[in-house]
């Protein structure tokens, strides 16, 4: 038999296929140094995060795998970039080429940290929605070298650096073409399945959740959400019952008629002849958890807790964003948000009435005094438009007043200024608008260092030992510039008390949003602010409980001048809420959306419920939350969120908000139309707990006792519960519990407990307690609870 003829030599690759896979190679074989690399930079965030609250030794695992996680979901990125590494023919270059990419890489994760540590928050979509002097001052003027940060960068860099040159040697594993394909498949696969974080239970405060968070995947995932539209909420889903954004005209969704009832009346004494003068005071940064009782870290504002004694103080208040551009139109509008606020907007703003335009048309005089830059989120052209004629900003002010930073003057000239204009110009009646920007990052301000030395004076009066805390040492300078900003209303108060017309004034005191910089136990702190209402014409203090909102504003005190003054007000508003709740007990009537940022809409309250993130939330006094199981509330409260998100686009694309004769309508209060009511809610209130303390006396066999208040916040009798005393150690580890009788709470009533704490053979020492109203057969939380109290034991 002849011989076989051979067989043919194996097709050699292409130069181009071959260019290919030598650069999918690199791309994976180089990936261990960029990973070691970015390491250094969680070690430079866990090291200024450890300053603070967070507990980083039980969260350092958790954050490692963010990192992975951001990797995985977008590593196919370097994959995709293969191709164009393959147009260098040398290996050494293609190295270089990645090692400048991964650097700058680096170099951005190291300025968005830097952001997030100025901010407060990571820095997401807000890049739509402020222009890039906004910007730039707001980074500049908080913008200062962290050593935590520059020694990470450089680490990362040098580590990056050096394991890229070592690939270079013979024995460095390399990767092939197909394994790089596969692994970026894989990533596909992650970027539409995985989600975007993993937050373990122990992240549950608002500061540990932003420190898991990979800055870099979080800012990639807002943009993409943004400019795709996918994190917009799902409109499709109807809500039912009213809501303040249920207007019958599809082109006016929030257009109803006027019913906001004068509930601020009954509690001033008999009005004056001339109606009054109002006088808002706005507070950078100024939270619920530092200012007036309660307040979780004990009170740096004694001067404003001493005017609350003497107001009306809504304990439980809520402003309408996280940030200052919406403080203004929800405020004086309660008005929507549109894209990026609605004073983004600019000359497109919609048309609508409003607290200053009606005041204005009725005889009063507008006047705004600032320190700062009166175009920044738009202010001034808002403001403009509503009315205003009189302005005060950074222009303003003359030698011997000095600029404190950024932002402007501090809120001492502020003050001063304000009281010198208002001598100036005695006419009456007047709405006078005092905007503070102390209370913000730089924190520099006129005699610093005397207000640095009264942090540790004020802990002292308070009875906290200066180490109680490590938060109070790294955060001085922010307490400090808190009482810096106290004592300047107080000079602004005792300097307004001999002014003309002070006792025929009422002043509201709220702040636009709570400061990010300290760490937040939970979301919902970001929106706790208080609400003083002072005026000589009070008849009595009263502290309030009920929750409101900064969209209430407007149409109560509206109401009030209609009902006492004779002014009028429009037939149809536009409002979005219902008006104040003035009850001394907790409660809430109001359905409110919150915005955490100008392109971030992911919040809102409704009755006892607080959906965030898609997540639900148990509400009780204090504004405490507890992870809520109820699916129907869920589901109610997504479906009016939703239905907001909808009336939300809507009107920003509306050149009104109402039609034109309505805006301009006006008529008299008639109190048969007017009345308190509570809208469509979600849910209403159940039992929540208080008040967490070890007791003075042990128990009968001598045991640690810990006691706590349980209150039913429903308006019907509670489901039978048990008190639950569970107790944990630093890493949430549960080591033991204990448990009360079954009990059963009617509406608005409170029963105090006391449980032991036992431990069994663990040593005294410090430990974490936890007391939740429990099933009495399953043990799950049916209530809210009060959680993480750090006690000895």
């Amino acid at each position: 038999m002849a011989d076989k003829p051979p067989a043919p030599p194996a097709r050699e690759a292409g130069p181009v296929r071959r260019a290919l896979a030598a650069a999918l190679g690199d791309v994976l074989s180089c990936l261990p140094a960029l990973m070691l690399a970015w390491l250094c930079l969680r070690v430079a965030e866990t090291w200024h995060a450890a300053g603070g609250e967070i507990r980083v030794a039980t969260m350092f695992g958790p954050a490692l795998a963010n990192d992975l996680l951001a990797l995985l979901r977008y590593g196919f990125l370097f994959v995709l970039c293969a191709p164009l590494l393959a147009l260098v023919p040398a290996r050494r270059w293609r190295v270089l080429l990645l090692g400048l990419a991964w650097s700058l890489l680096l170099a951005v994760e190291a300025g968005l940290l830097q952001y997030h540590w100025i901010a407060g928050v990571p820095l997401g979509a807000d890049l739509f929605g402020y222009t890039r002097a906004e910007l730039a001052t707001t980074v500049g003027g908080g913008w200062r070298v962290d050593p935590p940060l520059v020694l990470g960068l450089v680490a990362a860099l040098a580590l990056l650096w050096g394991l890229l040159k070592v690939s270079m040697r013979a024995w460095w594993p390399r990767a092939s073409a197909r394994r790089t394909l596969v692994a970026g498949a894989a990533s596909l696969l992650a970027f539409a399945f995985l989600p975007d974080h993993f937050a373990p239970p122990a992240a549950q405060s608002e500061a540990g959740i932003d420190y898991l968070r990979n800055k870099m995947a979080y800012f990639a995932d807002r943009n993409l959400a943004h400019l795709t539209g996918s994190g917009a909420a799902d409109t499709q889903q109807a809500a039912t019952g009213e809501l303040p954004w249920s207007g019958k005209d599809p082109r006016y969704p929030f257009l109803r008629p006027e019913r906001t009832p004068d509930t601020l009346g009954p509690l001033f004494a008999r009005p004056s002849a001339t109606p009054p003068n109002l006088v808002f005071i706005i507070v950078e940064g100024l939270g619920r958890n530092f200012s007036g009782p309660g307040a979780r870290l004990g009170s740096f504002t004694p001067f404003l807790d001493e005017l609350a004694g003497r107001s009306l103080y809504f304990e439980n208040f809520l402003s309408g964003q996280g940030r200052t551009f919406g403080v203004l139109t929800t405020v004086f509008g309660s008005l929507p948000f549109g894209d990026n606020g609605l004073a983004a907007l600019g000359d497109k703003m919609p048309r609508h009435a409003s607290l200053l335009s009606v005041l204005k048309s009725q005889g009063y005089r507008l006047n705004f005094y600032s320190g700062s830059n009166l175009e920044f989120d738009n202010e001034g052209l808002y403001l403009r438009q509503e009315g205003v004629e009189r302005f005060v900003s950074e222009r303003d002010y003359a030698p011997p007043a000095r600029r404190s930073n950024e932002w402007g003057y501090a809120d001492g000239e502020l003050v001063e200024m304000a009281l010198r204009r208002q001598a100036e110009d005695p006419r009456t009646p007047t709405v006078s608008i005092i905007q503070t920007t102390s209370m913000h990052d730089p924190f520099t301000f006129p005699d610093k260092p005397r207000y640095m030395q009264k942090v540790g004076q004020r802990l002292a009066q308070l009875g906290i030992a200066a180490n109680a805390n490590p938060g109070y040492a790294a955060q001085r300078e922010i307490f400090a510039s808190i009482l810096y900003t106290d004592d300047a209303l107080r000079r602004y108060f005792e300097g307004a008390a001999r002014l003309p017309g002070f006792d025929n004034t009422i002043f509201i005191i709220t702040g636009d949003h709570r400061l990010p910089e300290l760490p937040m136990d939970t979301r919902i702190e970001r929106y706790h602010v208080p609400l003083i209402v002072y005026s000589p014409m009070l008849k009595a203090p009263r502290a309030i409980k009920a929750v409101s909102s900064q969209f209430d504003i407007a149409p109560s005190l509206l109401a009030f001048l209609a009902n006492n003054h004779g002014l009028q007000s429009p037939s149809e508003v536009t409002w979005l809420s219902t008006g104040l709740d003035l009850e001394t007990s907790f409660r809430n009537l109001h359905v409110i959306p919150l915005k955490q940022t100008k392109t971030e809409l992911s919040d809102f309250v409704s009755g006892s419920v607080y959906l965030a993130q898609g997540r639900l939330y148990a509400l009780a006094d204090g504004l405490l939350t507890d992870r809520a199981p109820d699916g129907k509330a869920l589901a109610t409260a997504r479906a009016q969120f939703q239905s907001f998100v909808q009336a939300n686009s809507v009107a920003a694309q509306m050149p009104a908000l109402a039609p034109p004769a309505s805006i301009d309508q006006r008529a008299p209060y008639r109190a048969e139309t007017r009345k308190l009511r509570s809208v469509a809610l979600a849910a209403e209130g159940g039992v929540g707990v208080s008040g967490v303390r070890r007791a003075a006396a042990p128990g009968p066999d001598g045991a640690t006792m810990v006691e706590a208040t349980m209150r039913n916040e429903s308006t019907t009798g509670s489901r039978p519960f048990v008190p639950l005393l569970v107790i944990s150690d630093a890493g949430g580890l549960e080591i033991g519990e204990s448990a009360g009788e079954a009990q059963t709470l009617a509406p608005g009533a409170a029963l105090k407990v006391a449980l032991p704490a036992r431990l069994g053979k663990l040593p005294h020492g410090t430990y974490f307690v936890s007391v939740i109203p429990s099933h009495p057969e399953t043990g799950r939380s049916i209530g809210i609870g009060q959680y993480h109290v750090e006690m000895k034991l």
